[in-house]
C-alpha cells in the first residue's frame, strides 16, 4: 500500500475537495513519486472515504496533467514533463522580471514588513534544515511581492501553470540539500533590492533565481531518469 501524508480536512471542506487536496499535495511534494500506480479503491481506503470522491479527485488531477488514467491498465502519477517546464520558464521569468521592477519602484510598507518576517522564518528553516517549510515560504514570498504590486491573480495563474516546475524544484532541493542556502541568499538579495528600491539588482537576482531550477533540470533528468518523460 502506498504511503500518504494525510492532513485533517479543513473547515467546511467537502469530502471531494479533501480527497483532491490531499492527493495533489502528495503528488507535488513527491510523496507520490512520478510513475507510482494508484487506484481509487486504495485511496478511498486510506482516506476512509467512498469511491465517488476518490474518482472525482482522479479526474481533476488527470485534467491538470498530474495523473494518467489508462483504460484497462490503471492510473499512474504522471512523470515530470521537461518540455512543459521549458515553456513555463518563459512565463515565469517574464512575469517575475516585470513585477520586481514594479516592486523596486514602489512597494507598500505593510508588504515590506511581511517580506522581512517571511525572510526571518526562512532563516530558521535553513538553520533547522526544514526544507518542506522553506519551500512553502519561498512561494509565500513571491505571493507577497505580487500581491504588494497589486498582481495577486497573476501569481495565482503562475501557480496553476507550474506544476511540473514545482515537482522539479522539490526534487532539486531534496537531492542537493546545500542548495537551500544558495536559494536563501538569493531571497535576501531580492528583499534587499525591494527595500532599497534597487531595480537593477532586483532584475538581475530574480532572473537568476527563477532560472535556477530550470538550469538543473537536465542534471536531474540524468540522475532520476525514471521520474521524467
Amino acid at each position: 500500500m502506498i504511503d500518504l501524508k494525510i492532513s485533517e480536512a479543513k473547515e467546511k471542506e467537502s469530502v471531494r475537495e479533501y480527497a483532491y487536496r490531499v492527493l495533489r499535495e502528495n503528488i507535488l511534494n513527491l510523496t507520490l513519486v512520478p510513475g507510482t500506480a494508484v487506484s481509487e479503491k486504495e485511496i478511498s481506503d486510506i482516506l476512509s472515504i467512498s469511491r465517488t470522491p476518490a474518482r472525482e479527485a482522479f479526474i481533476r488531477l488527470a485534467q491538470e496533467g498530474l495523473l494518467e488514467i489508462l483504460p484497462q491498465r490503471g492510473s499512474y502519477i504522471s512523470k515530470i514533463d521537461t518540455e512543459q517546464i521549458a515553456e513555463f520558464r518563459f512565463l515565469r521569468v517574464t512575469m517575475e522580471q516585470a513585477v520586481i521592477r514594479l516592486a523596486c519602484r514602489y512597494f507598500p510598507d505593510e508588504f515590506k514588513r511581511k517580506l522581512i518576517e517571511c525572510l526571518e522564518e526562512q532563516r530558521l528553516c535553513v538553520a533547522n534544515k526544514n526544507y518542506e517549510r522553506f519551500f512553502k515560504l519561498d512561494n509565500m514570498m513571491h505571493d507577497i511581492i505580487f500581491t504588494g504590486c497589486e498582481k495577486p491573480h497573476i501569481w495565482k495563474i503562475i501557480q496553476e501553470a507550474n506544476l511540473n516546475y514545482i515537482r522539479a524544484r522539490v526534487l532539486d532541493l531534496s537531492s542537493k540539500q546545500s542548495e537551500i542556502e544558495l536559494l536563501f541568499s538569493q531571497h535576501e538579495e531580492i528583499v534587499k533590492s525591494i527595500i532599497n528600491a534597487d531595480e537593477e539588482l532586483g532584475y538581475e537576482i530574480i532572473t537568476k533565481h527563477v532560472n535556477k531550477v530550470i538550469s538543473d533540470v537536465h542534471e536531474l533528468q540524468e540522475k532520476y531518469i525514471e521520474l521524467f518523460k
